[in-house]
């Protein structure tokens, strides 16, 4: 099947989005963005009209675009057609794009702090100043700590976020974190250890679909969500979660599940799986490892035992259980995107994967599929050796690590005490780092770089971070407005937004790979930089100073001269010529297109060939893990009963809505409005409100034990009486975020901070909370 074919009807997606507000006020408001653009930015001596290909940055799908642009001002925003991941769609997020460029909120010029941190007291400096700034902390931070290591860098994902990794590297530090930690770490950790692979689901083809906690009807992930709403009529569709969410409308079945007993419905649908020999005997044999092993290990995990604890009844249980396998090989737990639960979470989602292997739904039409990818060509480049460099924070053994467990989960033997088991060196765990830092433990770390993040929202335990940031001596923040850690940096570099700069090719995997890149829709408004630019800027600059070079060699210099000419000045689009290089024809498709593929066709049955093998340790499906027992965990999802709330409590679970991208988006006014709410809403059962005195639309106070917040009210059915709710990315701290400074509540200010130790993957479901009226 082609995917270029799998389209929904632009109208109905854009009003199952909440998009068709967005996208009218983006119509009708044209003139007041021209308003902006000439009163605050550089005025364009373009004329007539144009259209340019580019993708969109306002979530993690990029999605590829065209811009139609009148007299150097962005009209509008268009789905490309040929990138099929999209569907042909652009949402009310992407459509919204086209404002980011004109926002009055955005950063200007490079600023440099003259009052305290946190007083918003900024003075406009020019780049040459704020590089002087920069290096001149930096070095002195290097050689007061003797150790490059003592500056950190923190980044998430983004066509240029390798050049900020390039600049982590010519600093010399080891000290990276990124995102996954507070997303898909123990999704990716889980699931590879079954696949060697994080695998994508074949939504568009599934017959099958059970979904828990994985909200994909306000959670954007292309192309999932816009098949589920094609498809959901042709297929069954169960959801799990405490909240029925607008993913539950959708559902044929919609179980309110005891948050954190996901495992023990997973266990219990394999236990009557194996029990009534509904498994796919063929396929296990050939393609599984361990099999003897689950059979026994599942035995006690009956249907009655998970309604005990899940408090779904058992035949249920036993329904989607016969269903999963009846429809086999297209049946899908869908593995999702954002998995930082509950302390077993490695353990669950290596559940969730044997689940689909047993019925043989792995690469096959409409089960779980390996994702592909078109390899790029990349600049090869060696960065110097330093002397003055230590072993990462979080890495090795951590005396402290045990610390980051929640209480009930410590006794379980197959949960590192010591160690992040399966740590990324690139990623690092968010949680450990932090308390690393704060406990300056192995050494102090006194200097932070920060791209595209703000982990002063994104990260656990707000009060946690920010005496993080107060630590530092030098912090750094490079975005495109003023973040809430970019609120309490010393300097701040204010990048181009997507549609102003050039942006590499990039592989977007999947059942489908495509390469996607972008193009500058309009000249920077602003005095403002790519993250390329930046980082050969300031490259540059280090190479003149020679009191950074003495821990390194002379020719260190030399490999940094060399970088310097490999991007100074280069046109990007040269970049990417040489990036598809090794496919002839694929630059001029990207260029006209917008995007290239190889085929729009999913190659199915890849790992199922005779001869191919799995990146796992025994080259098969590993139901019983190899590797695990020689860490010290456990072969097989050993289930964990999670903590009850304590009296008079309630269990904090965290969420999306598809206006919002994490905590990107929730500043920009067409989306509030499309949201149809101008803050965050504290969801709360009419039982448990009555319990606590309180009604629809009072306000009431939600403390945790690291720290409280005032939001509204929104008493309803929708959720459990045991479970509480309100949506992420309010509250904020940064005065020049307008539309939600301290409007409404953050869920990082009680969030409390505790990680499992299996991927270092931040858990967002542990924590405990009490409310009162305000």
């Amino acid at each position: 099947m082609s995917l270029l074919k799998t389209k929904l009807n632009r109208r109905k997606f854009l009003a199952y989005s909440g998009g068709t507000l967005a996208a009218g006020a983006m119509a009708s408001k044209f003139s007041t963005i021209k308003a902006v653009a000439s009163e605050h930015g550089k005025q364009s001596k373009e004329s007539g009209s144009k259209t340019v290909p580019s993708a969109c940055a306002i979530c993690v799908n990029k999605c590829s675009l065209f811009a139609d642009v009148k007299d150097g001002v962005i009209h509008k925003l268009n789905p490309n057609h040929n990138f099929f991941k999209s569907r042909s769609m652009l949402c009310a997020r992407g459509n919204v794009g086209a404002k980011v460029p004109y926002s009055p909120d955005r950063l200007k010029k490079p600023l440099i702090r003259t009052g305290k941190r946190g007083e918003g007291k900024w003075k406009e400096v020019s780049w040459d100043e704020a590089y002087d700034y920069i290096i001149e902390n930096v070095i002195k931070l290097i050689n007061k700590y003797d150790n490059r290591s003592s500056i950190a860098f923190a980044s998430t994902e983004g066509l240029q976020e390798e050049f900020f990794r390039h600049l982590t590297s010519v600093v010399g530090s080891t000290n990276s974190v990124r995102h996954p930690t507070l997303c898909l770490a123990s999704n990716i950790q889980g699931y590879s250890s079954v696949y060697g692979t994080l695998p994508d689901a074949d939504i568009a083809n599934a017959k099958f679909v059970v979904m828990a906690g994985s909200n994909r009807a306000e959670a954007f992930i292309t192309p999932d969500t816009i098949d589920l709403a094609k498809k959901h009529k042709e297929q069954t569709f169960v959801y799990l979660d405490p909240r029925a969410t607008k993913s539950a409308a959708l559902a044929d079945k919609w179980f309110p599940i005891k948050p954190g007993t996901d495992m023990a419905v997973v266990l219990a649908m394999i236990n009557v799986i194996i029990s009534e020999e509904l498994y796919d005997k063929e396929f296990v044999n050939k393609y599984t490892h361990g099999f003897d092993q689950l059979k026994e290990h599942v035995k006690e995990n009956t249907p009655e035992w998970a309604e005990k604890e899940s408090e779904i009844p058992a035949d249920e249980i036993r329904w989607m259980a016969r269903k999963f396998a009846e429809n086999a090989p297209a049946s899908v737990w869908y593995p999702g995107r954002r998995s930082s639960f509950t302390a077993n979470d490695v353990y669950y989602r290596r559940a969730c994967a044997i689940l689909n292997a047993i019925v043989g739904a792995w690469d096959r039409k409409g089960g779980l599929i390996p994702k592909s990818g078109i390899s790029l060509k990349s600049h090869e480049f060696i960065f110097p050796l330093y002397d003055r460099v230590k072993n990462r924070i979080d890495g090795g053994k951590v005396n402290f690590a045990a610390d980051i467990l929640p209480e009930y989960i410590k006794s379980n033997k197959g949960m590192p005490k010591d160690e992040v088991a399966y740590l990324s060196e690139a990623d690092g765990s968010w949680v450990l780092f932090r308390d690393a830092i704060l406990k300056q433990k192995p050494y102090p770390v006194k200097g932070m770089f920060v791209y595209k993040q703000n982990p002063v929202e994104s990260v656990p335990n707000r009060s946690k971070t920010l005496e993080m940031l107060k630590s530092m001596e030098f912090i750094c923040t490079i975005d495109i407005q003023m973040s809430d850690t970019a609120w309490y940096s010393d300097v701040v570099l204010p990048e181009s937004t997507y549609l102003e700069r050039w942006d590499p090719a990039h592989s977007l995997g999947g059942v489908a790979p495509v390469v996607i890149f972008r193009k500058p829709v309009i000249d920077p408004l602003f005095d403002t930089k790519s993250m390329k630019d930046i980082t050969v800027d300031l490259t540059e600059r280090f190479l003149k100073k020679e009191e950074f070079w003495v821990d390194a060699w002379e020719e260190d210099k030399a490999y940094m001269r060399d970088y310097v000419k490999t991007f100074k000045g280069v046109p990007m689009s040269h970049i990417i010529e040489h990036q598809l290089s090794d496919y002839p024809g694929a630059y001029k498709m990207l260029m006209e297109k917008g995007c290239f593929y190889k085929t729009d066709k999913i190659p199915y049955g890849k790992t199922l060939k005779e001869g191919a093998r799995l990146k796992t340790k025994t080259g098969k499906i590993e139901l019983a893990s190899v590797r695990y027992p020689e860490a010290g965990l456990h072969a097989l999802p050993v289930y964990q009963k999670p903590s009850e709330a304590p009296q008079g409590k309630y269990r904090f679970v965290v969420g999306r809505h598809a206006q919002f991208t994490q905590a990107n988006t929730q500043n920009v006014p067409y989306l509030l409005e499309a949201y149809g709410h101008y803050t965050n809403m504290l969801w709360i059962h009419p039982k448990s409100a009555l319990k606590q005195g309180l009604n629809d639309g009072d306000y009431a106070i939600v403390k945790s034990s690291v720290g409280e917040q005032k939001v509204k009210v929104h008493v309803t059915e929708y959720t459990r009486p045991d479970t509480v709710f309100y949506l992420h990315g309010f509250g904020r701290l940064s005065k020049w975020l307008t539309n939600v400074y301290k409007v409404g509540a953050s869920d990082a200010e009680i969030l409390e901070d505790y990680a499992e130790t299996i991927s270092g993957n931040a858990l967002l479901h542990e924590t405990f909370v009490e409310i009162k009226k305000a």
